[in-house]
């Protein structure tokens, strides 16, 4: 017996009685159980097209019986969901629907009698999804049941649509909220440039009037030096006084190329020299006796244990080796003098300060290590300890621009540098070079990320 309209209306309302407040996916899970309960039947299944070939449906909802069950991806060869698809608005087999898609194995492992099916599409015509009712016995009324899932597989595909269109516009306003966030990222990196600029060039012009002050007296001492040195030579003079003289003569040149190189830097100018072959393992460990050389408190320097694993003739090609060597100095004085505080703090009796100087080549790769069981480093203070004129050091005793110089040194020669810090227990810094030969374009002065 075919329903009246009245009935039919009442039957869409009835199934419409869900909460209105929904949308989305829960809508539509509503609107599924409303309509398996409201017609009586033991499936319903809403799902979207698997592209690109849309061959098959991927479900989204499956009420089974009293309740929703797992998902399925559905091929649509061999089945009623065919007939839907090339373009048919709903397909109905009010019964026996097993025996006229023998193929279909679906309907054979739910023992479906009957089904009915209908499409929802885009604007153009293209299929977004299917709304396919299942039952275990023939559907009693035909024409119902062909205008109900009609319906709903209209309001379902509206809503499908919907989603469809907000998850777009949300996906354009995350790349749009990304783009926006590397533009900001870039402004700040820009601020951040600038700002050290401004400092550096603040200093350039101290540093300038500085050098020229020094450079004349500096002058002087290396002309002398050098006169004295000839005249030992002349008169065959050795021992303490003929090594007091070249050590005179040595720190005033190595004063000299300092000041120099601090102006290069303060006004960011570059090395106009080639690339330089240097032994890294004499530099080292030059740097390293020179660093310990100048410590004047001698009740600290007698305790220090210092160690070293200098690998012997490491070496690489470097732009203005002179600042590399100032960077490492810097370097150690940094852990020396987080040794001397917490030497300082504790005292001889408790605390036995530990300096470690290692350089060792990996492949294509120079690794330096420079560890120390000082002070340490408190995470905040890590996050700013490479920022130009940032110090934790008393006035007076730090500019806070050691740390910030070796970085530049080292990245201009395309290293890397890693700080790893326990506050009261150690800090160790690592320093990575690229061996790579750029003539065999293996990649000029890269640098892979290693592990300290």
């Amino acid at each position: 017996m075919e329903a009246s309209t009245l009935e039919v209306l009442k039957m869409v309302k009835k199934i419409y009685n869900i909460d209105q407040l929904l949308y989305g996916k829960e809508y539509v899970r509503e609107l599924v159980r409303s309509l398996a309960q409201t017609l009586e039947v033991k499936y319903v299944l809403v799902g979207h097209a698997v592209e690109p070939e849309r061959a098959a449906i991927q479900t989204d909802f499956v009420w089974s019986g009293n309740g929703f069950a797992a998902n399925i991806v559905y091929d649509l060869k061999g089945t009623p969901c065919v007939n839907v698809i090339c373009g048919t608005r709903v397909n109905c087999f009010a019964e026996r629907v097993q025996q006229q898609f023998p193929e279909d194995k679906m309907l054979k492992d739910l023992g479906a009698e009957a089904y009915i099916g209908a499409p929802f599409l885009n604007p153009d015509g293209g299929l977004v999804g299917l709304l396919i009712i299942l039952d275990d016995k023939p559907l009693y009324d035909r024409e119902l049941f062909t205008f109900v899932v009609e319906f709903f597989a209209a309001r379902i595909g509206t809503e499908y649509r919907r989603q469809a269109f907000e998850d777009s516009l949300q996906h354009q306003v995350n790349l749009r909220t990304q783009e926006l966030s590397f533009a900001f990222e870039d402004l700040k990196r820009t601020q951040r440039q600038l700002l050290s600029q401004e400092k550096l060039a603040t200093i350039g012009r101290i540093t300038f009037g500085i050098a020229h002050e020094l450079k004349n007296p500096l002058n002087v001492i290396i002309n002398g030096s050098e006169v004295l040195k000839d005249l030992m030579e002349e008169k065959n003079i050795d021992g303490e006084i003929k090594t007091a003289v070249d050590m005179v003569h040595q720190q005033a040149q190595r004063a000299n190329v300092i000041i120099t190189n601090m102006l290069r830097q303060a006004r960011q100018e570059p090395a106009d020299a080639p690339p330089e072959n240097t032994n890294l393992s004499e530099m080292l460990e030059r740097c390293l006796d020179l660093s310990v050389r100048s410590i004047l408190d001698l009740e600290f320097k007698a305790k220090c244990a210092v160690k070293k694993d200098i690998q012997p003739q490491v070496e690489m090609d470097l732009l203005d080796h002179p600042s590399v060597e100032r960077g490492f100095i810097n370097l150690i004085d940094n852990a020396l003098y987080a040794l001397k505080t917490k030497f300082g703090y504790l005292g001889k009796d408790i605390f036995t300060p530990e300096l470690f100087v290692d350089l060792s080549k990996v492949k294509d790769h120079i690794i330096i290590r420079i560890r120390d069981n000082g002070t340490g480093i408190s995470r905040s203070n890590l996050q700013r300890i490479f920022d130009e004129f940032y110090t934790t050091k008393p006035a007076g005793e730090g500019t806070g621009l050691g740390l910030s110089i070796a970085r530049q040194v080292i990245e201009k020669n395309h290293g890397e540098i890693k700080i790893n810090s326990k506050e009261g227990e150690f800090t160790e810094v690592t320093v990575h070079f690229s061996t790579l030969d750029r003539k065999e374009g293996k990649g000029v002065w890269s640098l892979r990320n290693l592990s300290p």
